[in-house]
């Protein structure tokens, strides 16, 4: 039942008919729209509260920005909180799904049953009325985003009627996004789990291929069979449903990170915004393809319209540093990312392009504090080396090389990486042999080098002349 009396989790009370929030002392009363989602949230702890859910309490007469309004209200209530939605304590973000409430109340509540039981009820009451006509009429029309009417018989559904599919389906997109962990083979995992509950589930095929092309280009699994199985599953997602546009996002980036075929890239992306013109991950993958074409606005145009319409995705907003950095922008892309790390210190990203903005301003003694403060460096392998290498601490730049090359011979795709150590130390031979052999190993960087400031050492060499020759020829 929806709260009615006072509430109180992690140290918090919430009484909800004043909307006033209190801890040690201080009480802050919520705006409608934030109390709303924080009470339904509350309502249901431990399970997804779907964002159709959620727009369809706080605006039953529709609004034309929902997906806006909501994110405004849920940062609202963030900032109430002190939340973070990278590290989450209170509320945790499901991107396109929903959210969930994950803090421990006191006293513990049951989960009461998430909007799918509510629409159960709704059906049992249905049917109970059978022989009222009005009534079976007003239940039908209900808005129903847990369920999904049955498809024409030459369309295939688009999301499945199985609910433990379904369930699976969420948990894969929750643990890709996760932030403490490296979740892909657990997201993995679970769209396989999804598949074998309903191998013809479309969106759970283009989720698998999202979380694959992630974990090729991330380092998280070797390229070739992440790549190869991510292009199957996008297949497979779009034989089943032509208008899914993940599926077709996904394909476009196996040709542009895998095949360097950018025509065949640039028709699937194309085509993923024309399906969904809203899509994000659309817009930023077309913002990769313009950047490897050396377009520097068109990327950052892209990148920008793909953090407008998902502000809260830490990819896009470290996409957007990373081009000011390669637009030698260095200045700005500084000051962006610092702002991103004052607020997400975690976030590796947005420290990789503040340790190469640092190296290029002329900063490498600032940019080396910064590496003690990394979680991880994959895939930004070699940004230990390029400070060791502007440092003039060669020997330690030469064991970063060492180690990078381990990784890549168990199919990581690295060579790009030692290209930029090498040419840094001004091992121009060792750098060429890197950058002619980062094609071949499929190293996911290469696509930048058109722009990437630390191919400078190399740029007036014949091997980056026929390397990049053989990397837009391959895109003809």
């Amino acid at each position: 039942m929806p709260l009615t009396t006072a509430v109180c989790f992690d140290g918090w009370t919430l009484r909800p008919e004043s909307g006033e929030l209190s801890r040690a002392g201080t009480t802050t009363r919520l705006a409608q729209q934030p109390l709303r989602i924080l009470i339904e949230l509350l309502d249901h702890p431990g399970a997804v509260v779907r964002r159709e859910r959620l727009v369809e309490l706080l605006w039953p007469k529709g609004v034309v920005d929902f997906d806006g309004s909501l994110n405004a209200a849920v940062r609202k209530l963030r900032t109430a909180l002190g939340d973070d939605s990278e590290t989450p304590r209170y509320i945790e973000t499901l991107p396109r799904i929903g959210y969930r409430f994950i803090g421990t109340l006191d006293p513990p509540r049951t989960a009461t049953s998430a909007p799918i039981d509510n629409r159960r009820r709704w059906l049992a009451l249905a049917l109970a009325l059978a022989g009222i006509l009005a009534a079976a009429t007003a239940w039908w029309s209900w808005p129903r985003p847990f369920e999904v009417p049955p498809p024409a018989a030459d369309a295939p559904p688009r999301r499945t009627t199985n609910e433990r599919a379904y369930e699976h389906y969420l948990a894969g997109i929750f643990q890709r996004s996760r932030r403490d962990i490296a979740g892909s083979d657990l997201s993995i995992a679970e769209f396989e789990a999804a598949l074998r509950d309903d191998p013809n589930y479309a969106d759970a095929w283009a989720g698998l291929a999202e979380t694959l092309v992630g974990a090729g280009i991330a380092q998280h699994r070797p390229v070739v069979p992440a790549m190869e199985s991510a292009r199957n599953a996008a297949l497979r997602a779009i034989e089943l449903d032509g208008a899914n546009a993940q599926g077709h996002a996904v394909l476009g980036m196996v040709h542009l990170q895998f095949d360097r075929d950018y025509a065949a890239a640039e028709t699937e992306l194309q085509r993923a915004r024309t399906l969904n013109p809203d899509y994000a991950r659309a817009w930023h993958h077309l913002g990769v393809l313009s950047a490897y074409r050396g377009r520097v606005q068109e990327a950052i145009e892209s990148f920008r319209r793909a953090r407008e319409l998902e502000p809260t995705m830490p990819l896009y907003a470290a996409n957007y540093g990373h081009m000011l950095y390669h637009a030698r922008r260095h200045a700005e892309a500084i000051a962006y990312v610092r702002q991103l790390l004052a607020v997400q210190p975690r976030f590796d990203q947005a420290r990789s392009i503040l340790i190469r903005a640092l190296v290029a301003s002329g900063d490498a003694r600032t940019a080396a504090e910064q590496l003690p403060l990394r979680v991880g460096d994959a895939p930004n392998l070699s940004d230990a080396g390029l400070v060791y290498a502007h440092l003039g601490r060669k020997t330690e730049a030469l064991q970063e090389i060492a180690r990078i090359e381990r990784r890549g011979r168990e199919g990581y795709g690295v060579a790009y990486e030692v290209a930029v150590i090498q040419a840094a130390l001004g091992d121009v031979s060792a750098g060429c042999a890197a950058l002619e052999h980062s094609y071949d190993d499929h190293s996911q960087a290469l696509g930048w080098m058109t722009l990437d400031p630390r191919m400078d050492p190399l740029r007036e060499q014949p091997c980056y002349t026929a390397v990049r020759a053989r990397l837009l020829g391959a895109s003809n």
